[in-house]
């Protein structure tokens, strides 16, 4: 079979928040844009994890109106979304349904005229050297093509571009855990929010002590949608590792499917208000808060975040705590920098060490562990994409 041969002025790989930040932003700034995406929608774990909240949007504190942090793509999702931002602690979050997200997407990228999607296309390989990726092999339901782009950015999450082509890359020795979200349909109104949260939480976690329940499942997070009878719960996979190998992965989505079944039965048979519930679907796949990243010009760290320090070269504004989900805790741990402030994400965590054409965006931009914690968010995605954007395509000129 041939291999059809293409150019373009930016190739993204990855069409999550961040990559169709990226992709909005370099065809606004005139260049010949390509977005790739494995799935058949927009959006990334916005969509296909179901997260359900823009966290990362405004500046945090103990009140006051939500003051949005950055411009641009990340105001036009706000704005196109049509909801209210929620008030939760110091932060403030944007809830959002996650095929609203994904229709918003379309509509974004389909009016930029020198923008081209390709859906259930996949980065097969990338071939250059130290300096510089000279091609990347995409693998789609049309065939295999080889792109010879000016610039590349890899917002794929897992910076699968960078792997490819042999160039540094970091997978840190401890990750985030992943997460499961599913939807319930048929809840009892009341059975969920306060007091009634509380005391499913009870029924769980003393379920779980008892052996009726497999680990996790005590602190599973349910929340009403607003919709009659219908609450979305979100299920931390506290002893699965979900390293940066599709093995692995594999077996952690399996397992997520198996515990999501045996939890919606529990509900519907033992607890409360849930007895005439039932699971009426599953985020496509889990949630993966971190995996490989590329070695950058620069790197984000926990005293950038904790410290709100401003950088000479600073693309975003972003000031969501460093929320870290680890193994053994089965919930999240806050870290706050100063309230009504934010740290600039720098130009060179996006900027390959040592690759000239090739961009990261999202959650595979240069980051430490802690640091990843905050800037891996959709909000601040949608920022630093867009920067990124903005910038392949003044390299690609």
């Amino acid at each position: 079979m041939s291999v059809r041969e293409t150019t373009c002025d930016v190739l993204v790989i990855g069409g999550g928040s961040a990559g169709v930040a990226v992709a909005l932003g370099a065809a606004r700034a005139g260049a010949e844009t390509r977005l790739v995406e494995r799935y058949g929608f927009l959006g990334g774990m916005a969509t296909a994890a179901m997260v359900g909240t823009v966290c990362g949007l405004y500046a945090t504190g103990p009140g006051g109106p939500p003051r949005r942090l950055n411009d641009g793509v990340a105001a036009e999702v706000e704005q196109r979304l049509g909801v209210e931002p929620v008030r939760r602690g110091r932060t403030v979050v944007l809830p959002y349904d996650p095929l609203a997200m994904t229709r918003v997407l379309d509509d974004l990228v389909a009016a930029e005229a020198s923008l081209s999607v390709s859906l259930h296309t996949t980065c097969a390989a990338a071939e250059g050297s130290r300096e510089r990726i000279e091609r990347v092999r995409l693998v789609g339901w049309r065939g295999t093509e080889d792109v010879a782009p000016r610039v590349v950015v890899d917002a794929s999450g897992d910076a699968v571009v960078a792997w490819h082509a042999g160039l540094a890359t970091e997978t840190p020795a401890a990750r985030q855990l992943a997460s499961a979200v599913f939807v319930l349909q048929g809840v009892d109104s009341g059975a969920v929010g306060g007091a009634r949260t509380v005391a499913v939480l009870r029924a769980l976690h003393d379920a779980e002590r008892a052996g009726d329940l497999p680990r996790g499942c005590a602190l599973a997070a349910c929340r009403a949608s607003g919709r009659p009878g219908e609450v979305a719960v979100k299920l931390a996979l506290d002893d699965l590792d979900v390293p940066d190998g599709a093995d692995e992965l594999t077996i952690a989505e399996g397992a997520a499917r198996a515990r999501i079944a045996i939890l919606g039965a529990y509900l519907a048979a033992r607890v409360p208000g849930f007895g005439r519930a039932f699971v009426s679907h599953a985020a496509p796949q889990i949630g993966v808060r971190e995996s490989r990243r590329i070695a950058g010009k620069a790197r984000l760290e926990r005293d950038d975040v904790l410290g709100a320090r401003k950088r000479a070269d600073g693309v975003a504004r972003a000031a969501w705590p460093i929320e870290l989900w680890e193994a053994g805790e089965g919930r999240a741990r806050y870290e706050y920098g100063p309230d009504d402030d934010w740290y600039d994400v720098p130009r060179g965590c996006l900027e390959h060490a040592t690759c000239v054409n090739l961009l990261a965006a999202g959650r595979c931009m240069a980051a430490s562990h802690e640091a990843m914690g905050s800037a891996r968010v959709i909000g601040t995605c949608l920022a630093v994409g867009e920067a990124a954007g903005r910038l392949a395509a003044e390299r690609a000129r």
